[in-house]
């Protein structure tokens, strides 16, 4: 676990670069700046439920899959290219230490900017029910950004030479479009479960009244539930995605010396 702190540590000191903390910056305005436009654009305000949709789709699914998309997928193909992965790998639990770091790295770097967009856009929206929108949205984006980082570092693992290909295919085939197939295949996803949360703990509709095709969209199964399933898919990723390491073979040279 010391390797591992080492890792994070340096990580994070390494992002507070100029260019990184301006992506940071960035991070942080996206929600606000859209939230702003509608509000004071819109000929109308919206309802409070389309205002808890919007946080929805720009917080715990824009701005977490984004921030760990680039944070996290390019955590072994980075040290590849930099050719510093041979001197990680021999020492003991180094490849293991990399994955683990960089990973709490991601996750501690990606929800400040979204936490504190959220706690400017919210009140900015003056939906009526702000503290309840907004503290739904925090435990969401608590829940994502894991499940999300896991994902997308597991992905970097199996094709690091391709890793940014496979998480933009991942992230447009399954979590943008097979999550809102309303079938049994949607549940594989995350937004599946970030949204059947989304719906009981906002009072969005009354399950008793759900049609057959919104029931296939957002589930009947109780929110802890799907809490639970969320909070479990980071520590198995891992797992997996150790493991993976182990029995890899991963080669420091270039595509063209090969």
């Amino acid at each position: 676990m010391g390797n591992v702190g080492a890792v994070f540590l340096f990580e994070w000191r390494r992002s507070l670069t100029l260019p990184r903390m301006a992506w940071w910056g960035m991070l942080a305005a996206f929600p606000v700046f859209i939230v702003a436009l509608i509000r004071f654009t819109a000929y109308r305000s919206p309802p409070p439920s389309n205002w808890t949709w919007l946080f929805f789709a720009l917080v715990p699914m824009l701005v977490s899959m984004l921030g760990t998309l680039l944070w996290t997928t390019p955590a072994i193909s980075a040290e590849l290219e930099r050719r510093s992965w041979v001197y990680l790998a021999v020492r003991p639990n180094g490849g293991t230490a990399v994955l683990l770091g960089k990973y709490l790295a991601a996750v501690t770097w990606v929800i400040p900017p979204a936490l504190l967009g959220l706690s400017i856009a919210v009140p900015l929206a003056d939906t009526g029910d702000s503290w309840r929108i907004w503290w739904t949205m925090v435990r969401l984006l608590c829940l994502s950004c894991p499940a999300y980082g896991a994902i997308y570092l597991l992905l970097g693992i199996l094709l690091p030479r391709r890793a940014m290909v496979l998480a933009v295919a991942y992230t447009l085939i399954f979590e943008l479009v097979i999550a809102w197939v309303p079938a049994v295949i949607n549940k594989l996803t995350i937004q599946y479960r970030l949204r059947a949360i989304l719906v009981q703990w906002c009072d969005l509709s009354d399950i008793a009244v759900r049609p057959s095709g919104v029931l296939a969209l957002i589930g009947d199964d109780p929110a802890w539930q799907h809490v639970v399933i969320l909070m479990l898919i980071p520590p198995t990723l891992l797992l997996i995605a150790v493991a993976i390491l182990r029995w890899s073979e991963f080669s420091a040279s270039a595509e063209s010396d090969v």
